[in-house]
């Protein structure tokens, strides 16, 4: 027993953090309340506003609602692996096959819409980034000329930004793309994420650094850092960290749908599905 008072004080302090912790931990965990677990391998997995969940796993994609219920599969092998796949518009999924150079849109049963287009046939084959952008347009990233690239429906380009490379003042090598709510994301892990005007003007870097990808919802970018769901808010500039459901086999990836309250876990060989309660 500790009879000097500030020891006594101090392994007061000790013991209120380590409870204050442990509820902390005990609340997150009781947010979380497991909808299902898929036994699969994926390579990530991605999500839409209205709860879909989407597995992508080389050349395939698997659709679950947010009760776990298979809502369809795609898979072309004639098209290579799917590089990635952007579900922005649940109606019109877009599919990028990076290495054959083609896009392909899928609808809401994971239909295709149409046929694939070929980036080689429009001369933007060297992209290697592509999302969906408004009226069922496509943004690129460019690498011949370190810009993004905009076409619309007719594949006609229509927006370009200047060269990247020169705005930054370095080479690039970014890994994600998006557009949310008249503006163009570009990740660049070394530089942080870079924002454009849907017309392709450089507006300004979020200094949020190491990703592979990101969300967006309002005014918050949510992301999967160091152990921890987190999120910025790109008006006010706070940071906020969100536990979530752990163990010893670290997430591959992560979606968080803050509308639908759905969260998904992409393991080694699983998929957890979880409900989320305030």
């Amino acid at each position: 027993m500790l009879s000097n008072p500030k020891l006594r004080g101090v392994g007061m302090l000790i013991l209120l953090m380590a409870l204050t912790i442990n509820s902390s931990a005990q609340s997150a965990k009781e947010r979380f309340k497991k909808v299902i677990v898929i036994e699969t391998k994926a390579n990530y997995i991605t999500s839409d506003y209205l709860g879909y969940i989407y597995l992508i796993n080389d050349d395939q994609i698997t659709k679950y609602d947010n009760a776990g219920k298979l809502i369809g599969s795609f898979s072309d092998k004639t098209l290579g692996s799917i590089t990635l796949i952007d579900a922005s518009n649940p109606l019109r999924i877009l599919v990028f096959y990076k290495d054959f150079g083609k896009v392909l849109f899928l609808d809401d049963v994971l239909g295709p819409i149409g046929s694939s287009i070929s980036l080689e046939s429009i001369a933007l084959d060297l992209s290697v980034l592509c999302c969906t952008s408004n009226n069922d347009g496509i943004w690129l990233y460019d690498t011949q000329g370190f810009q993004i690239k905009r076409i619309d429906r007719n594949l006609q380009l229509t927006h370009a930004s200047g060269y990247i490379n020169q705005i930054t003042g370095s080479d690039i090598n970014p890994n994600f793309l998006i557009e949310y709510n008249s503006y163009v994301y570009l990740n660049n892990p070394e530089t942080g994420i870079l924002v454009f005007d849907v017309y392709g003007a450089y507006y300004k870097t979020i200094p949020i650094k190491g990703l592979k990808r990101f969300q967006l919802s309002g005014d918050n970018i949510f992301y999967y850092q160091d152990n921890l769901l987190k999120s910025y808010n790109q008006k006010t500039f706070e940071e906020y960290d969100m536990q979530i459901p752990t163990d010893e086999n670290a997430p591959i990836s992560v979606r968080y749908e803050k509308q639908s309250r759905i969260l998904g876990i992409l393991k080694e060989n699983r998929m957890e599905m979880y409900n989320i309660e305030d």
